[in-house]
């Protein structure tokens, strides 16, 4: 009996085995509830003996830098994979179960190799595409059913309705309006600016060269200086920020909406804005009518940090829960974004007069740039577009000039 007794007290005084963990890190706000309240519980009907936490992205280079990496993490197409990859803290894709099959249902432009192997698979979309407001277009002697389409068509009709009168409570009308107030931001601000330039190229030139190994913004066909000058005479007819937005009615025409932001619609002066109505959706505005009008493809992208075997094929099962229909469209829905897969396309939801524009301008979209240092180029750029914009303090071209000298710097110390 002592036997059996100190048998039983030693089962009981060994550690009970610990539970399987499992960390999502996602961007802070609808993103942090939707995983908690919707994909959590789908993910413990898969796995009830593995414990998912979702913890937002704020501190994420911290805590690479301490070793303390999520499992899976929501990030952004273009350099975030790249560089995360050539840092070596990401699982390659390709080498999962069911890779084949899931890139199968994914529409191919959303998806892109980085240094030969896959190391995100793209869970949603955006891009932008110009708003404009039909009364003040009507106000100022426009055509509402007949928004802009080339640069100089978007010029004059932002002059016309910056000339229209203040409003009773004295507030002053724009015809355009730019998120200056976010240039110090870095990268992110550029994927707003990116489209303009795009549409003065023909969509032919982005800021490196395919591999990132040398800029191409330099190259006269690129039009670099063309955009910088076309956005400095755009300025005029802006305020300095956006503490005048688009929604309070007093803007005409806003160049970067995406999709993301139509809830803000219901918010706006007065009474929400109805799409199709009192505002309407339209092509950023090229260089010569009849030119492709371009956007950026963004989004975000689901990456694996590199793990035990286990690890990664549990955090593969998580991936493969976010790109299952039911949930990536709830997904869409619940975080005003686009499709990426093809079943999805066609749904409902997608063909409303708010959403298929953006469904459809998705066909002529080019990715953020898919290289480490692209956004360390795009700061550069920044920086002399606020001098030549903004300030007025050097020409597009010295701009254009500056922004090369220390970009090839750049590149060539890495």
């Amino acid at each position: 009996m002592k036997i059996l007794y100190a048998i039983a007290i030693a089962i009981i005084s060994l550690p009970l085995m610990a539970e399987e963990r499992l960390e999502i890190m996602v961007p802070s706000g609808n993103y942090v509830s939707f995983m908690r309240n919707t994909v959590v519980p789908e993910f413990k009907k898969l796995h009830p003996d593995v414990n998912v936490t979702v913890s937002n992205d704020e501190r994420l280079d911290t805590r690479m830098a301490a070793g303390d990496n999520p499992n899976v993490y929501i990030g952004v197409f273009g350099y975030q994979p790249a560089k995360l990859a050539k840092l070596g803290k990401l699982a390659f894709l390709d080498k999962f179960p069911g890779f084949a099959s899931l890139t199968e249902r994914i529409e191919p432009h959303f998806l892109r190799e980085n240094f030969g192997r896959t190391y995100y698979i793209p869970w949603n979309a955006t891009t932008q595409m110009m708003i404009y407001n039909k009364a003040l277009f009507v106000e100022a002697g426009l055509d509402p059913q007949h928004p802009p389409e080339t640069w100089d068509e978007f010029l004059l009709a932002a002059e016309k309705i910056s000339a229209l009168p203040a409003r009773k409570d004295g507030s002053k009308v724009y015809g355009t309006v730019f998120w200056n107030d976010v240039l110090s931001s870095g990268s992110w601000y550029w994927n707003m600016l990116a489209p303009l330039y795009y549409n003065t190229n023909h969509g032919k030139y982005q800021l490196l060269n395919r591999y990132g190994t040398g800029i191409v913004f330099d190259h006269p066909a690129a039009s670099m200086a063309t955009f910088m000058q076309t956005m400095q005479q755009a300025q005029r007819f802006a305020p300095l920020t956006m503490e005048t937005s688009f929604f309070s009615r007093h803007i005409g025409i806003w160049l970067q909406f995406g999709f993301g932001w139509k809830s803000t619609l219901t918010s706006a002066a007065d009474h929400p804005m109805v799409i199709g109505q009192d505002v309407a959706v339209a092509p950023i505005p090229v260089q010569t009518k009849g030119d492709t009008h371009y956007s950026l493809l963004d989004g975000r992208a689901i990456m694996i940090f590199k793990e035990t075997p286990e690890k990664e094929l549990l955090s593969w099962d998580l991936l493969m829960l976010l790109m299952r229909d039911d949930i990536n469209l709830q997904a869409n829905i619940a975080l005003g974004q686009l499709p990426t897969l093809k079943a999805l396309q066609q749904d409902a939801y997608f063909q409303s007069d708010e959403a298929k524009p953006f469904v459809q301008q998705l066909q002529h979209t080019l990715m953020s740039e898919p290289s480490a240092l692209s956004a360390d180029v795009a700061n550069i750029i920044l920086a002399n577009y606020s001098r030549v914009v903004l300030k007025g303090e050097i020409s597009p071209e010295q701009a254009v000039a500056e922004s090369a000298k220390a970009a090839k710097k750049l590149l060539n110390e890495h």
